[in-house]
């Protein structure tokens, strides 16, 4: 029984390690993402605001705006696997009302993600949405799951958002 307990406390520290992982800094953000996940600060659509902070995914990214359709990042979400997960994002600026972006829309960062807000939004197709603010600043994050992405997938995009750290103000 020992043994076992052991055994099972092992497992744990290991899937809550973020051993190995590295971390993405470009934009005004950092995230931390595992090995065999990729991160690029190319933008994946012509869109210049708001600005694309954010893309990490589970499968190769491309490496520009190429097959983009607006806002969408058409490009990368071709390319996703049944079994993958793609995390992109938007800065939106300061969080005030000389900018124009309110504080209700962008609730403050919670210590940890959750994918609840699921629908089609805009041009960016079927995901999930999150909007909140950091250090002032106001984010909206959409997470794409393969039809097959298993728990595990999903649980670690969702560690990819509890590491997000807006660094300094965004071009």
């Amino acid at each position: 029984m020992k043994v076992l307990a052991f055994a099972l406390a092992g497992l744990a520290l290991t899937i809550g390690s973020s051993s190995g992982w590295r971390t993405f800094h470009a934009n005004g953000i950092s995230v931390r993402y595992p090995p065999g996940w990729y991160a690029t600060s190319a933008p994946l659509t012509p869109v210049t605001a708001p600005a694309q902070v954010l893309a990490v995914a589970s499968y190769p990214l491309p490496k520009g705006d190429a097959g983009a359709d607006g806002c969408e990042p058409r490009a990368a979400l071709a390319r996703m696997p049944a079994g993958g997960a793609f995390v992109f994002g938007w800065g939106y600026g300061e969080v005030s009302s000389q900018t124009g972006v309110r504080p209700a829309d962008f609730p403050r960062r919670p210590k940890n993600f959750r994918l609840t807000n699921f629908g089609r939004y805009e041009c960016m197709g079927p995901s999930y949405m999150i909007r909140f603010s950091d250090g002032g600043w106001a984010y909206q994050i959409h997470v794409y799951l393969g039809l097959n992405a298993t728990t595990e997938t999903r649980q670690t995009a969702l560690r990819i958002l509890d590491s997000f750290r807006h660094t300094k103000s965004p071009r």
